[in-house]
């Protein structure tokens, strides 16, 4: 039964892949393709391996497990689905403002208030700044201003002038758009995709795994049954020779030879297409495990055998349910629905938003030395009285700055509530009433799962079964044939019988043969289903899953 654990493991993750073998004690680890500590490089070429390959059914497991290429599109679909998270998170990342200015204008003065003439302002200005959004669907801002005019203006006092500025601005919407959960569904939606993308990539490693063994038994059956092919042509060659050993004497006519030839040359056909059968299927199990089809030989060394099946459909259907990937996936689906009609829920809403600002303002300066009034015999600096005024002692280009942290700022804030309501929201509420179906049609397929899942436990056990009671009753029809066999080529020498009678029950005994072949072969492969059917695959392997690396592809 597959332990609390082990579930969580197999939810949250696929490599570094461990591989123990009950039988002989505990192999080294299986990590990924040039694994490092959290990061998988993963090689997106076929293995070099090539020439005659010997392979067991676990070695064939883990050369899919290391190269086949679904298994490597499911590990790009997971990076990017983690892409798309770290880019909804990069939405709350703080972003730094600079800025810099610099400006010379030339202000023509002819007013009745002011003398006529030119002016001239030079300014430089720098300000710098961050921003970043909150969780809660608001925003923060801080920023710094400074300034820096000289002008040779007849109103200016101050010249040159610097002033600083320092703002804290907040902005909060307080119901469309409030709150955590509301201004993190993008976020949110993206890390359960991260999640569906994980059991993806759970299902493939179990669908890969049936696959794997059931080619493999694919083609230990048919080298099997070619081997077995060979051995009935070597049966019906002696019988050629025996029927023309009994020819030559007189004991059976020419037909009887003839028929014996006829014998052969099927069976010789019959090897040659189950040699095509054998390179066909060979080929198949190659492009599962990414080798290159021209230059690698695989023979299978593990042959099929009948071992007792302890089936409980109960505790098959009841570990199904618990950890098939395709319920997961649905059940997050689910959950990304459900912030989705929230989300909807709340665009529905008016809007409503607070904004708040507070401002410290700082200024210091040197007196303008420009006349008061330029056609005035005696020049008065405009900068003149500046002395009885608080910018008396604050000269320096810094005070400006360090008057910001004074005990008596220049202070100003502002509040601002804005409404806003539609007379008709009809896209808000098509929007939720979409979210409402899609919801809906999700949990539509997870209860139409259950079904399937029951429905394809209870077909693969009932296969598995079949194909054992196919075996016993094949054995018993090899063992009757052998002995009616053996009879009939007795007959054969004392002349009781013809070729063609030994030929039939040649023929039978083959079939027979393959039919016991085959049996085995699918009592396997329904073993193998009905591992896939309720998910005990890795179990079977005990293939233990940690935490997915990050995959780096090369």
């Amino acid at each position: 039964m597959v332990t609390r654990a082990f579930l969580t493991g197999v939810l949250l993750a696929l490599s570094p892949l461990t591989f123990v073998d009950t039988a002989a004690g505990q192999d080294p680890p299986i990590m990924g393709t040039g694994s490092t500590g959290n990061v998988e490089r993963v090689l997106l070429r076929k293995s070099s391996t090539n020439g005659d390959l010997p392979l067991t059914l676990r070695n064939a497991i883990e050369l899919a497990l290391e190269g086949n290429p679904i298994l490597m599109v499911e590990k790009v679909r997971l990076e990017l689905t983690r892409q798309q998270a770290e880019e909804q998170r990069g939405n709350y990342d703080p972003v730094i403002t600079l800025g810099d200015r610099v400006a010379r204008r030339d202000n023509v003065v002819a007013s009745r208030f002011f003398p006529t003439g030119v002016y001239v302002d030079s300014e430089k200005s720098l300000n710098v700044g961050i921003q970043a959004r909150t969780y809660a669907g608001g925003s923060l801002s801080l920023a710094m201003d400074y300034n820096w005019l000289e002008s040779t203006s007849n109103v200016q006092t101050l010249s040159p002038q610097f002033g600083a500025n320092l703002t804290f601005g907040f902005a909060q919407s307080l119901l469309r758009d409030f709150g955590r959960e509301v201004s993190t569904t993008g976020l949110r939606v993206a890390e359960k995709e991260g999640e569906i993308a994980e059991n993806n990539l759970f299902r493939t490693v179990t669908q890969l795994i049936q696959q794997v063994e059931e080619m493999y038994w694919a083609l230990a059956f048919l080298r099997q049954d070619l081997d077995g092919k060979r051995r009935s042509l070597e049966v019906a060659e002696e019988l050629l020779v025996q029927n023309e050993e009994l020819f030559q004497a007189g004991r059976v006519a020419a037909v009887s030879v003839l028929q014996a030839n006829a014998g052969v040359a099927g069976r010789e056909q019959e090897v040659i297409t189950a040699e095509s059968e054998v390179e066909r299927f060979e080929d198949r199990l190659k492009s599962l495990l990414w080798l290159d089809l021209a230059t690698t030989n695989l023979t299978p060394t593990d042959e099929p055998a009948l071992e007792p099946a302890d089936i409980d459909e109960r505790a098959s259907l009841q570990t199904a349910l618990q950890v098939r990937p395709e319920i997961r996936s649905l059940e997050t689906e689910r959950e990304q629905r459900e912030i989705e009609l929230n989300f909807a829920s709340n665009q529905t809403l008016p809007r409503l938003d607070l904004a708040l600002q507070y401002t410290l303002s700082g200024l210091s300066g040197r007196p303008n030395a420009t006349c008061l009034d330029p056609t005035s015999p005696v020049c008065v600096p405009v900068g003149a009285q500046v002395g009885d005024t608080v910018f008396a002692d604050r000269t320096g280009s810094l005070e400006a700055v360090t008057s910001l942290f004074s005990r008596n700022p220049f202070e100003g804030w502002s509040v601002e509530l804005s409404f806003e309501i539609p007379l008709h929201n009809r896209t808000a509420d098509a929007r939720y009433a979409s979210a409402r179906l899609q919801l809906l049609e999700t949990d539509t397929r997870i209860r139409a799962i259950y079904d399937q899942i029951q429905e394809e436990i209870r077909n693969a056990i009932r296969e598995t079964q079949t194909a054992e009671k196919r075996v016993d009753a094949a054995r018993e029809t090899i063992t009757f044939l052998e002995d009616q066999l053996e009879g009939m080529r007795s007959q054969l020498e004392a002349g009781l019988a013809s070729s063609y009678d030994v030929l039939q029950v040649l023929d039978e005994l083959d079939v027979a043969r393959t039919t016991e072949l085959r049996a085995v072969m699918d009592f396997n492969v329904g073993l193998s289903r009905v591992r896939l059917a309720d998910a005990s695959s890795l179990e079977r392997y005990n293939i233990e899953l940690e935490r997915p690396p990050r995959y780096v592809f090369e």
